[in-house]
């Protein structure tokens, strides 16, 4: 193993990550440039220094999730992120162009009646300038990520709306829609043209 590979095994980004799954993945983790050999951001080659069999696990879910990802039918979809790890209730509608995190697609839920827009994209970890941050990221029961929409380690509740090109990595809670980037949570309003998720009046 190189001085390189040794150095990111040992580090405390190594540490904080296995600590966090080994707990179960609780909450959020946030691995800053300081838990870094150098402070340099190495996610990838953070987790190309694990045991051999993570190594092929990791592999496989990046495999699977990226399957999913480029097939053309729902049923499909749903065999291969389900194979990536990503927890899938019944009847959830997935669309074409979807993305689902590629490398830790098993911290995903998408629970019973939940919908996925066209080039939504559901991610469980973000970067920013001096830090990344994982977590899990649950769409509930009845929700709807819109078309482009992006929610990342956060849970939209039940019956709730992300609105169309809007972003969000906070909670929008049952029976809201967000809207814009970053999303702005207001109550959803049936009564009113393109916020009833699944009964749409033209």
């Amino acid at each position: 193993m190189s001085d390189c590979c040794l150095t990111l095994k040992t580090c405390p980004a190594a540490d904080k990550l296995r600590a966090w799954f080994a707990a179960g993945a609780p909450g959020r983790l946030t691995l800053t440039r300081a838990d870094f050999p150098e402070g340099r951001f190495a996610l990838l080659e953070l987790l190309s220094t694990g045991p051999w069999a993570e190594r092929m696990r990791q592999r496989w879910r990046s495999f699977c999730a990226w399957m999913g990802r480029h097939t053309p039918f729902v049923g499909w979809k749903t065999f291969w992120y389900r194979h990536a790890g990503v927890s899938i209730g019944e009847n959830v509608h997935i669309s074409p162009g979807v993305t689902l995190d590629l490398l830790f697609p098993q911290l995903i839920t998408l629970e019973d009646g939940s919908v996925l827009g066209l080039g939504a994209i559901v991610v469980s970890h973000v970067y920013t300038p001096d830090r990344i941050v994982l977590g899990r990221t649950v769409v509930q029961k009845r929700a709807f990520v819109m078309a482009q929409g992006i929610l990342a380690i956060t849970t939209i509740g039940e019956e709730s709306v992300l609105a169309t090109y809007s972003y969000t990595v906070k909670p929008i809670p049952a029976g809201h829609i967000g809207i814009g980037i970053p999303a702005t949570v207001r109550p959803r309003d049936p009564e009113l043209p393109g916020e009833d998720s699944h009964d749409q009046r033209a």
